[in-house]
């Protein structure tokens, strides 16, 4: 039987509303402890690995992380959003935004808080406290009085054991997917870069010896025979619409839910319910429009509808999708992006310049390495769809679990 209880009740007596250490991040270091701050978090409790900073303080102790204490983050539009710690996420020093809740394990299942927050009860207390379409701030107090549906503590480790299995299966295939994808960029910069396609004979075209040519706009060598071309002459920016009545949490892409760091995309959270959208097809290539450092992109797989904050871009039949797919999702095109990019607070990309971008390629050599890759992205595709239907199924057995609809077997 489940009762309710204020979230103060779960926890050690010295350890309720914790505020995070004030200070200013560094430049991240393996010699230092990693900063925990706000932007590190994303709606799911995930810990983003982009943009790592570091900490130094006399006082660092104070604020480092011990396996099972929960934050909060107190401010902004990120106001709720939760991270639950493991040891083997490393050191962490959780910033000022951020409050700490270190709970007692004879009490609750610590882990079994992580899975609450992110539950519709607790989201919707959070949006309760909202003024109007702004996240209000929450303070320590606040945070301490948050109610919590907590069942027995078999019903609790259940959960946690049932759910922690379906999170380590989606945690192996991104992991699988991010080795994938490090093999396409290596052989892409193999290709196409250091230009050590293979030759006729097979071997490494430059490293064997294969004559290079100045050219004057790149200022740099590449392969004879080879061309340059715009972005633009590959593709173009598609302007189709769709109905917002014919989009759902499987089709829709905002910013939100594009992953940092090229990771593709996650099921949305929400999803516009009037007027239209960008419409998209299967294998055009979707980019963040804003806040371009983030490095968003993806190589849709479905048909769909994005916000007007997500570029959609459609390759011409002149060349694979694949070929430029790989190409922009680089650190060298992100950087080009960054650079064209309009404003300071929320930074939006430049939609002529991203069409400027140059592009070093052979028709016949770009073919051959599509072939390869081909194979590639469509079983990171398939692990993107195991991973959204693995998290759906998550969110449906969460309430019940957590109001013993499904309970352990004795």
């Amino acid at each position: 039987m489940s009762r309710v209880v204020k979230l103060e009740e779960l926890c050690l007596p010295d350890q309720i509303g914790k505020y995070g250490i004030p200070a200013v991040a560094e430049e991240f270091s393996e010699d230092k402890v990693r900063y925990l701050r706000i932007t590190d978090i994303d709606d799911y409790g995930n810990l983003l690995e982009n943009d790592k900073k570091s900490v130094s303080s006399p006082e660092i102790e104070k604020y480092i992380l011990k396996e099972g204490d929960i934050v909060f983050a107190r401010t902004g539009n990120s106001t709720g959003r939760t991270y639950y710690h493991e040891e083997r996420n490393g050191e962490l020093a959780f910033a000022g935004f951020l409050i700490k809740f270190s709970l007692d394990k004879s009490i609750v299942n610590p882990k079994y808080l992580k899975y609450f927050t992110i539950s519709k009860p607790y989201k919707q207390w959070v949006d309760n406290l909202s003024n109007g379409s702004t996240r209000g701030n929450i303070n320590a107090k606040t945070f301490a009085d948050c109610p919590i549906i907590l069942p027995s503590r078999e019903q609790q480790d259940y959960l946690v054991r049932v759910l922690s299995s379906l999170e380590d299966k989606i945690q192996i295939n991104n992991q699988i997917n991010q080795e994938l994808e490090a093999m396409t960029k290596t052989l892409y910069d193999y290709w196409f870069v250091q230009f050590d396609f293979p030759d006729q004979n097979g071997n490494p075209y430059k490293s064997s010896g294969g004559k290079m040519v100045y050219h004057p706009e790149l200022k740099w060598e590449i392969p004879e025979g080879w061309g340059v071309e715009k972005l633009k002459y590959f593709s173009k920016y598609v302007s189709d619409k769709v109905e917002s009545s014919e989009l759902n949490i499987e089709n829709y892409v905002g910013t939100d839910n594009m992953i940092v760091d090229m990771g593709g995309i996650e099921l949305t959270t929400s999803i516009p319910k009037l007027g239209t959208s960008t419409k998209f097809s299967i294998e055009d290539i979707l980019i963040s429009n804003i806040h371009p450092y983030f490095k968003k992109i993806w190589l849709s797989d479905r048909v769909g509808g994005c916000s007007s904050d997500v570029l959609c871009i459609r390759t011409k039949k002149i060349v694979s999708r694949e070929f430029v797919f790989a190409t922009l999702a680089r650190d060298v095109f992100f950087n080009y992006d960054v650079a064209g990019s309009k404003g300071s607070k929320m930074p939006r990309c430049d939609k002529k310049h991203i069409m400027e971008y140059p592009i070093v390629f052979d028709f016949e050599i770009a073919d051959q390495f599509s072939k390869i890759v081909r194979s590639i992205y469509e079983a990171v595709h398939k692990n993107y769809i195991q991973n959204q239907e693995l998290t759906q199924l998550r969110d449906w057995l969460l309430p019940m679990l957590m109001n013993g609809q499904v309970k352990v077997e004795r």
